[in-house]
């Protein structure tokens, strides 16, 4: 018997999707799509260059599953998602952030009105893509 998460894995793998080695719900495709699955929710993300490519896949899994899109998502795993768009309507940053998580905590502790510290990242640390460190995947 074939269960539902041998289903999508197979229909991924023949949309030539790889599933990762660090995280089997995680699947990539080497134009810059990436699909990531958690229970019954499949997030899509793809570079910009590849906007074309990840409409194609989400036509095909209209026709092949039942999908609702519910747009940007806010929050995924407990991780806020918040999006800077430009003039044009398009993100031009992603910002990440737990404060709901953190809310939650500190009042598990009664820390509600403790003093904060800010830890900022260094914003002269560059960020590159895996490929640029010669890995081949994330």
């Amino acid at each position: 018997m074939t269960t539902l998460a041998q289903h999508i894995n197979t229909f991924l793998l023949s949309l030539e999707f790889k599933q990762s080695l660090a995280d089997p719900n995680l699947y990539l495709r080497s134009d810059g799509i990436l699909m990531l699955l958690y229970v019954d929710n499949i997030s899509r993300l793809y570079l910009e260059d590849a906007i074309k490519a990840a409409i194609k896949v989400k036509a095909r899994l209209l026709e092949k599953y039942k999908i609702t899109n519910l747009g940007p998502a806010p929050q995924s795993l407990g991780i806020e998602m918040h999006r800077e768009e430009n003039v044009t309507g398009t993100d031009t940053a992603i910002s990440l952030g737990q404060r709901a998580f953190i809310t939650t905590i500190l009042k598990r502790f009664n820390m509600q009105n403790a003093y904060g510290a800010s830890t900022p990242m260094d914003p002269n640390v560059k960020l590159d893509l895996p490929e640029d460190r010669g890995e081949k995947e994330l």
